[in-house]
């Protein structure tokens, strides 16, 4: 019997790929406001509620949403830690980004402040006149 080749690894993490799907970021970008069921979900898309529930298993197993149960109904939010993690480590890898995390924290957040260096700008000369 022949031996089968491995699987040839996907470099991407998890989170980049289910980003990398139109429909899955149109979700992202319809639950980023607020949470909502899948039903609330279907409605927006002319896909089926299995095909919606798939994508939505992606973005949960990738770690970009979270649900939550309550009752019978299932809601599905942003999980703003984790996608505020692959934003940030997307923009470290490009050294054109300028992206450096400072160590000091928002207090009311409790989360580490991206910043972006700003570019020497000359003053501008006040005119007498």
């Amino acid at each position: 019997m022949a031996p089968t080749a491995a699987p040839e690894p996907n470099p991407l993490p998890p989170a980049l790929r289910a980003l990398a799907d139109p429909t899955r970021l149109s979700i992202m970008l319809m639950l980023q406001n607020r949470r909502r069921t899948v039903g609330q979900v279907v409605d927006f898309f002319a896909l089926s509620q299995p095909t919606i529930s798939r994508h939505l298993q992606t973005l949960t197993r990738a770690g970009l949403v979270r649900r939550q149960k309550q009752g019978q109904r299932v809601y599905y939010e942003v999980n703003p830690g984790s996608l505020r993690g692959v934003c940030v480590g997307l923009a470290e890898s490009f050294p054109c980004c300028c992206v450096t995390i400072s160590p000091t924290t928002d207090a009311t957040a409790g989360r580490s402040k991206a910043t972006r260096p700003v570019k020497n700008r000359t003053p501008k000369e006040k005119s007498d006149g």
